[in-house]
């Protein structure tokens, strides 16, 4: 099936967050999914990132992919693996992955994550995956292994979740 891959603007914002609503209550696991709210999801459409869209020829929503700008706080997943403030401004979240129940099957996940590196191939030194795939969401994580991400630990997150926390350098 083809997919045009674009960035998302303000003006999909609704469409995200119905679309991240209806995939994590139709999950049968939930708990592989730390789902955002709309304050997350334009604050990177303003200015702390971007989103990746995949969309039908009929300009149906079909998935998306959150990116996040580096930055250095106290909450930076960089901290877990003990990156220096340096290491830290030139790391970039793979943020969440939300593909539509309907067109699951279709490599979404791995075209968008491809299409956001394309993006920030010339930015950033590294690119870090943000701990979302929890241990046993073998389709998040094969996708992730796929495209060169490596598990560098377990940590338990978002509340007491199992999660790897996968990198990639670009």
């Amino acid at each position: 099936m083809d997919f045009t891959m674009q960035n998302a603007t303000l003006e999909d914002l609704n469409e995200l967050s119905l679309l991240m609503n209806q995939a994590h209550k139709t999950m049968e696991h939930p708990e592989w999914f730390a789902a955002d709210d709309d304050v997350y999801l334009k604050k990177h459409l303003e200015k702390h990132g971007f989103i990746v869209t995949a969309r039908t020829k009929d300009k149906t929503l079909s998935g998306f992919f959150v990116i996040k700008y580096p930055a250095v706080s106290e909450n930076y997943l960089g901290q877990i693996l003990n990156f220096s403030d340096t290491q830290m401004q030139q790391t970039v979240y793979m943020d969440s992955a939300v593909v539509s129940p309907e067109f699951q099957g279709n490599h979404l996940q791995s075209r968008m994550l491809q299409n956001a590196e394309a993006q920030l191939k010339h930015q950033f030194q590294h690119c870090l995956c943000l701990a979302t795939v929890h241990p046993d969401n073998r389709f998040s994580l094969n996708n992730m292994l796929k495209n060169g991400y490596e598990i560098q630990l377990t940590a338990t997150l978002y509340g007491g979740l199992p999660r790897y926390v996968l990198l990639k350098e670009l």
